[in-house]
């Protein structure tokens, strides 16, 4: 009986070890609509919300959806409205209405409680296209905390600064501070990148942690090493917040040892509000275990075996834009050029005014009619050029693969 008993209180002891050990880990997911991490936090002790994380926003601010505030009055009722402001995503020109409270809801994330320092309102849903109740990033100079994403098992574990060690396989690389970058997680890596035709290149830069967004690599407008990609002639075009990106699938290594198969390449051509040239995104990182240590200015990559592509199928292939006149009237600005370009072929060009589709007219085009579009053989485009009425029919390509 005394041996049973000393049984049963070692398996309690090493149960209990255990569960010490993992306190503060937290288990999240990723939306395959719109690839964020994103966890089940607690703001006030009391309101389970959907949260995603975001290494590319900025540091010490909470932002909320205006409509789950609505739901919950309680997460303001201590905060003073400090201004009204606009706010929405480098990725794109447009703007929503926003304010700022000076101060922030509590926020928990498993046993650890959070501080950041100001909170952030507007109709965040509505404005990403996302189900997520809002967005956070690390709290401003956290400097105790060491945040460990592991993607091999799903979950994050934030760890005491002062006791934690990096895993011995993990490659350490500096966190960078330049002057004309004020994002906080920027690393200096060597990549050499093969492309398809047996072209090489090296990418020795500092790199952005950004995961808010999909991309493994992302190359800016402003990007040395841009024209070497843009030449190339196998690139996909998808659609990104209204315009679009291409992207190169390549084989690379990463500090000569670490393989990086099917890598993607991603390039955009004009600009944007993202204060750097070279970025690395979510699924550069699911390729490792991230430990982003602040107090050491440290990021840890320790690479895991099963790699996982977070992948969107309902991304569309980009093929034209348009831009809203004075008067109303949408011009065509831009044709994507690559062979498989249904609309080019058809015959739309940079210039031409397009008045209806299939007897619509495309001023009154909502975002789920022209999701139905894509589901029919033909559209017809009645369009102006040069003061000419004409005729476009275009035969939509229903098999073309879709997705990012």
């Amino acid at each position: 009986m005394l041996k049973l008993n000393l049984l049963t209180a070692l398996i309690f002891a090493n149960t209990f070890i255990v569960c010490a050990e993992n306190h503060n880990r937290v288990y999240f997911n990723i939306n395959p609509e719109d690839r964020r991490i994103v966890f089940h936090i607690q703001l006030n002790d009391s309101i389970t919300a959907n949260i995603s994380f975001d290494s590319g926003a900025e540091l010490g601010c909470l932002i909320l959806d205006s409509t789950f505030c609505a739901i919950h009055p309680n997460i303001t009722m201590n905060s003073l409205l400090d201004i009204k402001t606009l706010a929405g995503s480098a990725w794109s020109s447009d703007n929503a209405p926003a304010l700022i409270h000076k101060k922030a809801t509590k926020i928990k994330i498993g046993n650890t409680d959070l501080k950041y320092d100001y909170m952030k309102i507007y109709n965040w849903k509505n404005y990403m296209k996302t189900s997520s109740d809002g967005l956070f990033n690390l709290p401003a100079n956290d400097t105790t905390n060491v945040w460990e994403f592991n993607f091999e098992n799903s979950y994050l574990e934030i760890h005491q600064a002062a006791d934690f060690k990096m895993p011995e396989n993990c490659f350490v690389v500096p966190i960078v501070k330049e002057l004309n970058n004020p994002y906080p997680f920027n690393i200096q890596l060597p990549i050499k990148v093969k492309c398809a035709d047996g072209d090489t290149t090296t990418l020795n830069r500092t790199f952005m942690i950004d995961t808010g967004i999909s991309h493994d690599i992302t190359l800016m407008y402003k990007a040395d090493k841009l024209p070497f990609f843009s030449k190339k002639s196998d690139a996909i075009w998808t659609k990104i917040m209204g315009s679009y990106c291409r992207h190169y699938t390549v084989d690379a290594t990463l500090i000569n040892h670490f393989a990086l198969d099917s890598l993607r390449i991603y390039t955009y051509n004009y600009p944007n509000k993202v204060n750097c040239d070279y970025l690395i995104g979510l699924n550069f990182l699911k390729r490792f275990n991230v430990f982003i240590d602040m107090r050491n200015r440290q990021v840890g990559l320790q690479q895991i075996k099963n790699f996982q592509r977070a992948v969107n199928l309902k991304y569309r292939r980009f093929y034209f834009s348009t831009n809203k006149t004075s008067k109303g009237n949408y011009l065509v600005n831009f044709i994507a050029d690559y062979k498989g370009n249904y609309y080019k072929t058809a015959g739309l060009q940079v210039g031409d005014e397009i008045v209806t589709v299939n007897g619509t007219p495309y001023k009154k085009i909502t975002y789920q009619e022209e999701k139905e579009f894509y589901k029919q053989d033909t559209l017809v485009f009645d369009i102006i050029r040069k003061g000419i009425s004409l005729k476009i029919i275009v035969q939509v390509g229903k098999n073309e693969i879709q997705g990012d």
